[in-house]
């Protein structure tokens, strides 16, 4: 009874180890992989290709280009050149796209196993553009909206009064004498003529102390007047420009 209870057990050990072998799942194969020229780009003359292309099970890989959108599988043309060697990530090969005509196609690298097996990259699409100029799109200018104008208020008027300066001109106590009549001082009774001719002098003389007087009373009052009317303008102005100062 203990030999089948063995070989069942060897059994189930066999099973337990042999399953999660073949349940594993296989490591994914590692791709070859197109980084330049980049998708869409704009190309003409020459063309570097750059990317990687490296397998355990490498043999050599190659590199092909057709028209886009793809009319069949058999549109695939070869690029000539020999790539016995693997690529980590360098230049891969160099295309003349002076051969086709300008006009949208796809480019792909595939590296082929010994057992004649291969792995693709993913597609790169490109423009050639040999014989015309690439479109630069036209920068699209917003206008900014127009500010309506802004209506200042009104400038304020500003009037300013000058005060009226009122000079009083002391009146100096001299009585005016009336000028005595040079004959009737001549022909005064009792008198010479030296006497006479002496009091007309001293009438003259006092006429015109009184005159001078008199004017030097009015150009001083003017003076005065003119400096009270200057300070009085000078104070205004300053108290207007305290006012309006910002």
């Amino acid at each position: 009874m203990r030999r089948p209870t063995l070989v069942a057990a060897s059994l189930l050990l066999s099973l337990l180890i042999v399953v999660p072998v073949f349940a594993a799942p296989r490591a994914q194969e590692p791709r070859p992989v197109i980084v330049q020229p980049e998708q869409d780009a704009p190309v003409r003359g020459d063309v570097q290709i750059i990317g990687t292309a490296v397998h355990p099970q490498f043999d050599h890989y190659e590199l092909h280009y057709a028209p886009w959108p793809l009319p069949s599988d058999q549109a695939w043309v070869f690029i000539p050149d020999g790539h016995p060697n693997q690529q980590p990530l360098g230049l891969l090969g160099t295309w003349d796209s002076r051969s086709v005509p300008d006009g949208t196609y796809v480019l792909r690298v595939r590296v082929v196993k010994p057992d004649s097996n291969y792995q693709e990259s993913d597609l790169r699409r490109v423009l050639v553009v040999n014989t015309r100029q690439v479109e630069t799109p036209t920068p699209v200018v917003t206008e900014a909206p127009t500010q309506a104008p802004v209506e200042l208020p009104p400038t304020p008027t500003v009037v300013i009064e000058v005060p009226t300066v009122i000079v009083e001109v002391p009146t100096i106590g001299l009585t005016e004498t009336p000028e005595p009549n040079e004959t009737a001082a001549v022909a005064a009774p009792g008198g010479t003529g030296d006497a006479g001719a002496t009091s007309v002098g001293e009438v003259l003389g006092v006429s015109r102390l009184v005159a001078t007087v008199k004017k030097t009373a009015l150009y001083t009052a003017g003076g005065l007047a003119a400096i009270g009317a200057f300070f009085a303008v000078k104070g205004a102005l300053a108290w207007l420009w305290h006012l309006v100062r910002p």
